[in-house]
């Protein structure tokens, strides 16, 4: 069940990262989010590294209490 999570925490880091580059840098979705697109763009991209520092130093947390 951990590699379940862990590897679903991931996908959703993929996820974050690949919406905040495609508000970012590309016009999707433009009539829907017409203001802050830039801003949106780099709150999720920054999410998605924060959520990625989190994810790895739970895993290394875990694998010291392992041993």
């Amino acid at each position: 069940m951990n590699k379940i999570r862990y590897y679903s925490n991931f996908v959703m880091i993929a996820v974050y990262l690949g919406l905040g580059l495609l508000f970012f840098f590309t016009n999707i979705a433009e009539e829907t989010v017409t203001t802050y697109r830039k801003e949106l763009g780099a709150t999720m991209m920054i999410y998605a590294v924060i959520r990625t520092l989190l994810v790895i130093r739970k895993q290394k947390r875990e694998n010291r209490n392992e041993f």
